[in-house]
């Protein structure tokens, strides 16, 4: 692949209803511009969502804001010294830091320093991304359509406290560092503040010995991003709701067992660190690296790390429609 590519897997089914890879390969979209390159990983045009259908949604065009009741799944690099560009979409944005640094300024001047491993959740605010650091920067953007505020007054419930941390057995064989998770909204004057910064509150130990952590979520689409609710307490259920989305991250552990399963949803997968397995209902296996992303359309699935390290892996899922 060259320098710029991402290695996009895209799941489907065949015509008996078992779980194929329909893509292993370049992600084929990506728009250049002053040095940042934006590559168009997948997208939706309603809600429950669309999977049931053999469009390439990563080949649409890539505008920045996602349709009405839709999505983008897109990566962006930022080289060195790119100048920012301040604005906002009416969406909630899952954002990850895949790799390098960056810095994100608000409306007000202020600054969030974002490192590899960061994760954020950008509710409709005004900002900029300026990459101050010698290495250009991949972040990963999940961008759901959001609601619009009433007489377009950008009030929001301000800066809130953050959460107790839930504890994880310190035995476990997983990263050193817990998630970090920032979270930006409103003050009472309509300008963008950060709401939470810090450890993810909610990381679950599992049965199984993975660790799930969930970012945020969703009830419905257009999303609602103007409560001073933190969503990412609620409970960490598997599938999200149908007009909803999760935003969680989970750490596997070596030598972890797989489990077979699926969700009416398409998720945005991004392995953030680690090696990790992918197996189909058939047997069939695809390996996925740090770096690489996943549009799983509701398959039958299974994911087995068989390294010797954690795998770190974030996944952004959108209730999507049952099979017909």
């Amino acid at each position: 692949m060259t320098e710029h590519a991402i290695r996009r897997i895209v799941t489907g089914h065949n015509d008996d209803g078992k779980a194929i890879i329909t893509s292993d390969g370049p992600a084929p979209t990506q728009n250049f511009r002053n040095g940042i390159i934006s590559t168009l990983i997948w997208g939706t045009n309603e809600a429950p969502a669309e999977v049931w259908t053999e469009e390439d949604f990563g080949l649409r065009e890539n505008v920045l804001e996602p349709p009405r009741n839709g999505s983008w799944f897109r990566i962006v690099e930022f080289p060195p010294n790119a100048p920012g560009r301040m604005h906002r979409t009416d969406t909630v944005d899952y954002v990850v830091c895949m790799s390098g640094q960056i810095d994100m300024e608000l409306d007000n001047g202020s600054k969030v320093h974002m490192a590899a491993g960061d994760a954020m959740v950008q509710q409709g605010t005004n900002h900029s991304w300026i990459n101050r650091g010698p290495e250009p920067c991949r972040i990963a953007f999940g961008l759901i359509d959001a609601k619009i505020q009433d007489r377009h007054s950008l009030v929001g419930p301000g800066p809130q406290p953050l959460a107790d941390i839930w504890p994880v057995d310190p035995n476990i064989n997983l990263p050193a560092s817990p998630l970090r998770r920032i979270v930006t909204t409103h003050d009472a004057s309509g300008n963008a503040v950060v709401m939470h910064d810090g450890l993810a509150p909610q990381r679950v130990l599992r049965a199984r010995g993975n660790v799930s952590t969930l970012v945020w979520g969703t009830d419905k689409t257009p999303a609602q991003i103007w409560t001073a609710e933190d969503i990412g307490m609620r409970d960490n259920e598997i599938e999200p709701p149908p007009l909803g989305s999760w935003f969680r991250i989970i750490d596997y552990p070596p030598g972890l067992p797989g489990r077979m399963h699926r969700t009416n949803s398409v998720d945005y997968v991004v392995c953030m660190s680690g090696d990790i397995d992918m197996e189909l209902d058939d047997g069939f296996t695809v390996g996925m690296t740090a770096g690489d992303v996943m549009v799983q359309a509701a398959t039958n699935h299974s994911w087995i790390n068989r390294s010797s390290k954690p795998c770190r892996i974030a996944f952004m899922l959108l209730g999507s429609k049952p099979r017909p």
